[in-house]
């Protein structure tokens, strides 16, 4: 990888650079499980993009996630979520297993609790395409119904957008 063409990752909109560092592997970690790869910076990251509080102690922002992903954030007795606290001077609060809730990031800087969420953002992406398919939808497109309600849509779209 080049340092002019780093590796682009694109998630809800925005895109984001994975810039290259020396990454770290330690001998008791598997290559599956280790998936917080270095920093992923934001390329032009607007700070309007989540919704960060304000509090008397700094700021808080929180993070709606399922409780089987909890911890692939925490990682290996806890070194992802640790690294993460490091480089973005935030603390993350993640319910203990078993238990439903929101993470909650907080710092005194609020680029470091964007960073953090952003961050976290990415590594959910990342284990949520991980995860095998569970359903499978088929749809009946030869039905009059469904035809007819296509041809209405393509009109519809050809009179905005010509």
């Amino acid at each position: 990888m080049e340092v002019l063409r780093p590796q682009l990752i694109r998630i809800g909109g925005r895109v984001y650079r994975k810039n290259p560092i020396q990454e770290q592997t330690y001998q008791h970690e598997d290559e599956d499980d280790d998936c917080y790869q270095g920093l992923v910076e934001c390329a032009e990251e607007s700070c309007e993009a989540y919704e960060v509080v304000q509090t008397p102690q700094g700021f808080r922002c929180t993070v709606k996630a399922p409780s089987l992903l909890y911890k692939h954030i925490v990682g290996k007795r806890g070194d992802t979520r640790k690294k993460l606290e490091v480089e973005t001077k935030t603390s993350i609060s993640i319910p203990k297993p078993g238990q439903e809730g929101e993470i909650v990031i907080t710092g005194q800087h609020r680029s470091g609790v964007i960073s953090a969420r952003t961050r976290i953002d990415v590594l959910l992406l990342t284990f949520r395409r991980k995860q095998p398919f569970t359903h499978f939808l088929a749809f009946f497109l030869n039905e009059a119904e469904v035809q007819e309600q296509f041809l209405k849509f393509q009109e519809e779209v050809l009179e905005k957008c010509s």
